[in-house]
């Protein structure tokens, strides 16, 4: 296994999750993840039927930053502080992607 990605957090009466991914670094820039996330958004709004998906991203992880954004994602604002990391709490940027069959 060289890495995961999920869905959690569903909101069914909301029709919304939160993605989750990563990747052995020794697998990056190969396009694994960027498949995956593909994959994973078709499950999601086609499958499952969700109307929107969502993310939290540090802002000094601009590889992820790029591949939400590839994908459509949208940052939608600044969470300060908002997850605990090594012994600090660290902003992430908020991204969404939400279902064009509901536009």
């Amino acid at each position: 296994m060289i890495g995961t990605i999920a869905l959690n957090d569903i909101l069914w009466p909301l029709r919304c999750a939160y993605i989750g991914y990563a990747l052995d670094e020794e697998h990056n820039k190969k396009g694994y993840m960027s498949e995956a996330l593909k994959l994973m958004i078709q499950y999601a709004f086609i499958t499952l039927s969700l109307h929107r998906i969502e993310a939290g991203v540090m802002p000094s992880n601009v590889p992820s930053l790029k591949l939400l954004e590839k994908h459509g994602f949208e940052r939608e604002g600044l969470m300060r502080k908002n997850v605990h990391i090594n012994g600090h709490w660290e902003d992430h940027y908020h991204y969404a992607l939400i279902n064009p069959n509901d536009l």
